[in-house]
């Protein structure tokens, strides 16, 4: 037995000498140092959609490095910004780059990365740019068909703060709605379901028929153009050069004070009196008369 113990450790001790150990595929063997002075980033910073950044920075390495470059939002290792190959390999090296923030707003990692002749990560620096919104997102607004007697259902928004107003509470606000609710009765008489114009987005400078019991005559009546359209897609206007791109892809004609027929998952763009390009989503349409319980609820994106 102690001959078999003895050999089975010799066979042990015989694999473990040639056992070759090898670095960590993760390991980082650089140090970045960020330079500092006007416009530089200098770590974690909230920059505007489309500001210009500086990155001025030294890079050292435990190895010879011969690429050195900026990453965003890097998956692996070959989607580059930019790229500086090097004439010969070192382990030190500094640069300025300018780059221009993305137009969209949310965070994103940009790494400073060095790789040796072969390609082989050495180490890196991670940087969060945060990109602050230029446009204002509002959630979850309910829009209520008017009510005749207490006149409390929120029938008006300003799409600009995202508030919403009742008859009685928009007398004193006239001047920030950009649109209203309804719900035109109209076609109903007739036999026709093609004049049924339902659930009715409309500007304060619209004809006021449907509603003769809300006297708006002393209010302020600004003029909101507006165009019911299928695309872009609201989840996709993330920034306020997208809500103005297709404020004037939509709004080059057919444009109205008044959309009919909204029903869920409708898209209304929109320009505001004061110029301003936005975007109303229908989440949910609840009610087929005009009765006090109907009403849509409403996601609103407008530029700043």
């Amino acid at each position: 037995m102690k001959k078999y113990l003895t050999g089975a450790a010799f066979i042990i001790l015989m694999f473990s000498a040639c056992e070759k150990e090898t670095d960590p595929v993760d390991g980082n063997y650089a140090t970045v140092t960020l330079g500092s002075g006007e416009g530089f980033v200098t770590g974690d910073v909230s920059v505007n959609p489309g500001d210009s950044i500086f990155f001025n920075f030294t890079i050292t390495t435990e190895r010879p490095m011969k690429f050195v470059g900026i990453q965003k939002n890097p998956v692996n290792q070959v989607g580059f910004v930019v790229r500086d190959t090097l004439k010969t390999t070192t382990s030190s090296y500094s640069v300025t780059k300018r780059l221009k923030a993305d137009t969209a707003n949310g965070s994103f990692l940009y790494r400073i990365v060095a790789h040796d002749t072969a390609g082989v990560y050495i180490g890196a620096k991670d940087i969060v740019i945060t990109i602050n919104p230029d446009f204002e997102y509002y959630t979850y607004r309910f829009l209520q068909v008017p009510d005749t007697t207490a006149k409390t259902n929120t029938c008006y928004m300003s799409a600009t703060s995202g508030q919403v107003f009742s008859y009685t509470t928009g007398a004193a606000n006239s001047a920030l709605i950009d649109f209203g609710i309804m719900y035109d009765t109209t076609g109903t008489a007739s036999a026709s379901t093609t004049d049924d114009l339902k659930f009715c987005l409309y500007s304060l400078n619209a004809p006021q028929g449907q509603i003769p019991f809300y006297d708006i005559s002393t209010w302020t009546k600004n003029t909101t153009i507006m165009k019911k359209a299928a695309s872009p897609a609201f989840n996709t206007l993330t920034s306020a050069g997208a809500l103005r791109r297709a404020a004037v892809t939509n709004l080059a004609s057919g444009t109205t004070n008044k959309v009919t027929q909204l029903a869920a998952n409708n898209l209304v763009f929109f320009k505001t009196a004061s110029g301003k390009a936005g975007c109303l989503i229908v989440n949910y349409a609840n009610g087929s008369d005009p009765s006090k319980s109907s009403y849509v609820n409403v996601d609103v994106k407008i530029e700043r």
